[in-house]
């Protein structure tokens, strides 16, 4: 039996075709529920689409038990998305329903502008112009940003507000780079109304706006981040995909800079999901992969940037997103996994990458999850005392900052570990094998598999 769907866009419907599956909950883009039941499904060969290296995959269910699939939709939806899982955020969060297209994302997914003038001339000497009053400011706003300086932030971004009154452009380029501050602090439902607000702004204005199509394509990347760090992995790739149907085709500075935070925002969404939802191993290797070659292109593009007239260290927290990856560490539940010795040597070599190369540039914001890595490093080494010692500092220092995001993951890791020093210290009261630290990042990959920390991994950026 095959489920189809209304489209947004009139009669056109999608037809989603599942086989030789087990479903329990079928959930459609931000996790609407349709229905809930445990049947025994036949996968037939499925064909792959590709979207820019992504797969998508075509499948018709069937159902062997002779029973009716019932169909229950709360909202439109275009596309089968990821499972979701629930924000952990602050209580004062409202739990209403949001639409998982909103009107803006529609109008400009269906309707998807060009960032760059296509005709050569005045407009793209207009265009060169106000980009680079564009990098300009976020050559001052995002080094402090990054920094945790949020005071220092708000005071000269509200300085250039104040001295452009009246320039649409800017007030909305100042709306989303303080929505990203907002995220980090924690607080994802504002952050996201600071977006929608930019985006409904440039919809409805009457006025010609220079710079609209590179803020509406930076808008869905923004508000991708907070739709990964709310664990709304299905509304987070839709999103990105509308920053990725209207980015760039060009190959200049700018183009390149838009396309690496793009490719980050694919991976990153990835690795929240691999970490998030139970997976067999087959396919938990594959998206591993995905998210490696989205983040290894992500790096490349970052460290062609770096030193330009843009300020971009996505090639910083990329590295330390892939030792992540090989780690699997971001949950309770995964920690519980076996890590093989060449994940562990791999996060090794990314985490020595950074210190030799870029240790004495790092933003405070970056020696957080620098941190938050090496601790999980030492955790899959057997060394529990030096992963403490390095989720104490980590926390100490989100807290200073005030990067609330990453203050509830560290307590619990630090929770745990601690637990689990003092029932190892009971198990074992015959002296111990000499542990191993890697504070200078040593070669030794020596896994240590049992239960451990935190309940989710650090989502700064």
């Amino acid at each position: 039996m095959a489920v189809s769907l209304p489209s947004v866009q009139g009669d056109e419907k999608y037809t989603i075709n599942i086989i030789n599956s087990k479903i329990e909950t079928l959930v459609i883009g931000d996790g609407n529920v349709v229905n809930n039941f445990c049947r025994c499904l036949q996968y037939p060969e499925h064909s792959t689409v590709s979207r820019s290296g992504r797969t998508a995959t075509r499948r018709t269910a069937i159902c062997h038990d002779g029973g009716e699939i019932r169909r229950r939709t709360k909202r439109r939806q275009t596309k089968l998305g990821f499972p979701q899982r629930k924000h952990r955020g602050d209580l004062k969060f409202s739990s209403k329903n949001v639409s998982d297209e909103s009107d803006e994302d529609s109008y400009y997914g269906h309707c998807g502008p060009q960032i760059f003038p296509s005709a050569s001339g005045e407009l793209d000497l207009a265009f060169e112009k106000s980009m680079k009053r564009f990098h300009i400011i976020l050559n001052r706003l995002h080094p402090l940003r990054d920094s945790g300086n949020f005071m220092d932030f708000t005071s000269v971004a509200d300085s250039i507000l104040m001295n452009s009154k009246g320039d649409l452009e800017l007030e909305l380029l100042i709306l989303l780079e303080k929505s990203v501050v907002v995220s980090y602090q924690n607080d994802l439902e504002n952050s996201e109304a600071m977006v929608r607000e930019v985006l409904s702004k440039l919809k409805n204005s009457e006025a010609r706006v220079e710079m609209k199509d590179y803020l509406v394509t930076m808008a869905h990347i923004y508000l991708t981040g907070t739709y990964r760090r709310q664990y709304k992995h299905g509304k987070a790739d839709s999103t990105i995909a509308v920053a990725e149907q209207v980015s760039p085709k060009s190959q200049n500075e700018t183009s390149r800079f838009v396309k690496a935070l793009i490719l980050y925002e694919m991976a990153s969404n990835l690795t929240i999901y691999i970490n998030s939802v139970p997976l067999h191993l087959s396919a938990r290797k594959k998206l591993v992969e995905q998210s490696k070659h989205y983040m290894k292109q992500c790096i490349d593009l970052s460290i062609e940037l770096d030193g330009s007239s843009l300020y971009i260290k996505k090639h910083h927290f990329g590295l330390l997103k892939l030792a992540a990856l090989d780690l699997n560490c971001g949950t309770r539940a995964v920690r519980e996994q076996v890590t093989s010795d060449k994940c562990i040597a791999d996060a090794q070599t990314c985490l020595r990458a950074v210190q030799e190369k870029y240790e004495n540039e790092m933003s405070e914001g970056q020696k957080i999850q620098f941190l938050g890595a090496k601790s999980d490093l030492n955790y899959r080494l057997g060394n529990l005392e030096a992963a403490q010692s390095e989720a104490t500092q980590a926390l100490q220092l989100a807290e200073t900052l005030g990067f609330n995001l990453e203050i509830v993951p560290f307590r619990e890791r630090l929770e745990d570990i601690s637990k689990l020093i003092t029932s190892t210290e009971m198990m074992f009261m015959e002296p111990s094998h000499e542990e191993v630290c890697v504070n200078s990042l040593s070669s030794s990959s020596v896994p240590f598999n049992r239960n451990s920390s935190c309940s989710s991994g650090c989502e700064m950026e």
